[in-house]
């Protein structure tokens, strides 16, 4: 398994800077830590079929800093389904003020993303819940791969306030995704990780 090295630091640095988001050295020593929970606890339960260094850093930390543009400007987020963090986690680590709110119904990935909060991102709030469980709304809600896109879509909705965004991540050749009743669409943001083409579509509440 590949080591954490000055290369991996640049690509990470790099990528990041392509995708507009600009990461100082405590944001990547909190990610090179993040990766090393990651793959140590790995060994332990099925967080990622990802661990090795270079993938990782490509395939979830990249993907995830992909959504910071669409929710640089809000106070909370939801991720459901945050799984190993991605890309809730990630986002706190990338905007200290954003409050992310982590949910998932494995107790034991729950327990990781606990360790996370204590060690690289304290505004992580990690809950052992289901989205039908959560009573409040959030200035912005994300799930990574929990749904297919049109189905979160419709989970989503109903966690998001006045002005709220509802973030669907997907390959490039998906279909574009149907505009939910009371939300209008964003520009798309469009990018690449480890060689494939991906895209992020958002909604804001109106």
């Amino acid at each position: 398994m590949a080591t954490w090295d000055a290369a991996t630091s640049q690509r990470l640095v790099g990528g990041a800077q392509a995708l507009g988001v600009a990461l100082d050295h405590a944001q990547l020593q909190k990610l090179r830590t993040y990766l090393e929970l990651l793959q140590t606890w790995n060994r332990k339960i099925n967080l990622t079929a990802i661990t090795e260094t270079r993938a990782v850093v490509e395939l979830h930390f990249l993907d995830s800093l992909a959504v910071v543009p669409l929710v640089r400007d809000c106070d909370t987020l939801i991720d459901v389904g945050a799984g190993a963090g991605f890309p809730g986690a990630v986002l706190a680590i990338a905007l200290p003020h954003l409050r992310v709110t982590a949910i998932d119904g494995v107790a034991k990935k729950v327990a990781f993303l606990q360790t996370l909060k204590r060690t690289v991102a304290p505004n992580l709030e990690p809950l052992h819940a289901r989205d039908e469980q959560i009573e409040r709304t959030f200035g912005a809600a994300v799930s990574r791969a929990t749904w297919d896109p049109p189905e979160w879509i419709a989970h989503a909705v109903k966690l998001v306030g006045a002005d709220g965004i509802v973030i669907a991540m997907q390959t490039a050749e998906a279909p574009e995704l149907t505009v939910p009743s009371g939300f209008a669409r964003l520009a798309p943001i469009a990018y690449e990780v480890g060689g494939a083409s991906r895209r992020v579509q958002a909604f804001r509440r109106t």
